[in-house]
């Protein structure tokens, strides 16, 4: 589960550090200048959970004991079988990955990515055979174009910024084999706020910002298998079409939003 944010911006908001700043004057303006310049005055393209150790407990609680089941659930929605090349993304320390190696097998591989390094370093440390953990973003996945069976995401997508779902959306899209698999599973914007949890107002909002899971993978081509809720979470289950879809098709699932003017008809891959 990914709860106990810190921002995008290195755990600071940049917001707050100018806030900061100018209640300290010229001296404070000074400081915050130079912190730029020493991290490149960038920013990374999503928020990341680097007090993984904390969310994992936290997780623990929101769910009230039910964690584990709930995400066994979710590996049984996703398909997995054994043999499967699988990807979570937005993985974490891999508490997911673990119950999806548990499916593919020794024949299987999973891998898991995700922003935080800190997270991930955690993860290559404790991963068993056939596991690999990667740092990377929902928006820029680090794999080939069709080499996954089996691609899930739990709790991650209310994380990427709005303006990037549609391209962490395509990018599964992109990894995922001809007549491959996508679950995606977020928080339910219609439950109440999660206890014990410090961003949990901060959290449902942004989960109510996604809109449709089931749009969001119809625009990037997928085609929608199942809908439905589990304890916090809702979810989506989709296939990637073995022939190419055209606009039709996606207008067809929900997508006009996205093919507007559009050429109809036009195979989109």
């Amino acid at each position: 589960m990914h709860g106990t944010l810190r921002r995008l911006h290195g755990g600071q908001g940049a917001n707050d550090e100018q806030g900061t700043d100018r209640g300290r004057g010229a001296d404070g303006g000074r400081r915050h200048d130079r912190r730029r310049r020493q991290h490149g005055g960038q920013r990374r393209p999503g928020p990341t959970i680097d007090r993984f150790r904390l969310n994992e407990l936290l997780s623990q609680a929101a769910f009230g004991g039910r964690r584990s089941n709930v995400y066994r659930r979710i590996t049984a929605l996703a398909a997995v079988r054994p043999g499967d090349a699988v990807l979570d993304v937005g993985c974490s320390a891999g508490y997911l990955v673990r119950k999806l190696a548990s499916a593919t097998g020794p024949g299987g591989r999973v891998t898991g990515v995700d922003p935080s390094e800190a997270a991930i370093g955690y993860a290559q440390r404790h991963a068993g055979p056939g596991l690999t953990f990667t740092v990377g973003t929902a928006q820029a996945l680090p794999l080939p174009d069709e080499s996954i069976d089996v691609v899930t995401s739990t709790l991650a997508i209310h994380h990427v910024p709005a303006r990037r779902r549609q391209d962490a959306l395509a990018e599964m899209y992109r990894v995922t084999k001809p007549g491959g698999r996508l679950l995606l599973a977020d928080f339910d914007p219609a439950r109440p706020p999660l206890p014990l949890h410090p961003g949990a107002k901060r959290t449902r909002r942004a989960a109510a910002s996604i809109g449709s899971l089931e749009e969001l993978a119809a625009q990037a081509g997928f085609q929608i298998e199942s809908t439905g809720t589990l304890p916090l979470l809702r979810y989506v289950t989709a296939i990637r079409p073995t022939a190419p879809r055209t606009v039709d098709d996606i207008m067809a699932a929900g997508g006009e939003r996205w093919v507007a003017g559009g050429e109809r008809g036009r195979p989109t891959g």
